[in-house]
């Protein structure tokens, strides 16, 4: 397994990774450090082990904010998919109202016509 080594707020740390995480792993770092360095600018030095658990809160208040968020479009789309499918029902229904209109007044059209060319 491959071993990264990650630099947060000036701290290395040496992770190990299946092969192929390496990159995405250095971008979840580069988050966290980004967010560790905003909590220090906001409140300075607080130590490593506030700061880490600070920076995990809000990264966990955002994963869950966009987890609701996802959950509602969820929502949203099966509601549109159920109003599409009812839709689509309806339509299928009109079309074979229209249809069958279509060929009975087709055969009554047939009727006259045949009736009209016996008759002269």
């Amino acid at each position: 397994m491959p071993e990264i080594v990650v630099n947060i707020n000036d701290q290395d740390y040496a992770i190990v990774c299946d092969p192929g995480e390496e990159n995405h792993l250095k971008q979840l770092s580069s988050r966290i450090d980004f967010k560790v360095r905003e909590l220090t600018k906001r409140f300075g030095k607080i130590g490593e082990t506030r700061l880490m658990v600070m920076a995990s809160l809000l990264i966990a208040d955002e994963i869950h904010d966009l987890n609701q968020k996802l959950s509602s479009n969820l929502t949203k789309i099966e509601e549109l998919q159920t109003s599409i499918s009812s839709k689509e029902k309806i339509l299928d229904q009109q079309q074979m109202e229209s249809q069958k209109y279509i060929e009975t007044n087709n055969e009554k059209l047939t009727d006259l016509l045949s009736k009209l060319s016996q008759a002269s």
